[in-house]
């Protein structure tokens, strides 16, 4: 289900969306490991890479906890994906322990990277910021320091429920002086 691009770029972020309808099949352990690869590959202000991953697998206990985190309005299609992910970032440097201002940014780029090997491997994701931080952070016996950013439901699309939203066009989005539309 391509989306229609006014300009040529890559197919992978042509492709990639956020399905609400997963197909409940089991995503192999090896891919889910490629798909975090990606993500520690990605780029972090003085290469802190302040993510952590808390993947869960369905029935676990991860899974559970993460699942009972969520917004009912998320819980109830969110529970069909075999895998979900809970995603924190550092908000210290360990360099010298001052705030870092980044951790948010830099925690999306993982995501980012993560995002793209899964449309690779035509793995769908659909992230959710609809969650309990407090009940996230208790789960998991967060320290201060350990902020959760994202909740994320991983799996493959049903193919029989394909919806998508549009896109909004470049000029709602684009601030230039140039004209580059």
């Amino acid at each position: 289900m391509n989306i229609e691009c006014r300009t040529k770029v890559s197919e992978l972020l042509a492709e990639r969306y956020s399905p609400y309808d997963f197909s409940g099949e089991e995503v192999p352990s090896e891919d889910i490991k490629a798909l975090l690869e990606a993500a520690r590959l990605a780029p972090s202000s003085y290469n802190e890479q302040p993510w952590k991953f808390y993947v869960g697998f369905k029935g676990d206990n991860i899974y559970n906890s993460l699942l009972d985190s969520l917004f009912d309005s998320n819980k109830t299609w969110a529970a069909k994906a075999p895998v979900l992910l809970g995603v924190t970032g550092r908000t210290n440097l360990s360099l010298n322990g001052k705030k870092n201002n980044y951790t948010e940014y830099d925690v999306g780029q993982a995501v980012a990277f993560l995002t793209l090997e899964a449309t690779e491997r035509e793995i769908y994701l659909h992230q959710m910021g609809g969650f309990d931080r407090n009940k996230f952070s208790d789960s998991f016996n967060l320290n201060e320091e350990e902020k959760p950013v994202i909740v994320i439901a991983l799996g493959y699309k049903d193919e029989n429920n394909p919806r998508r939203k549009g896109r909004k066009e470049l000029k709602e989005i684009v601030v230039a002086e140039k004209n580059i539309f």
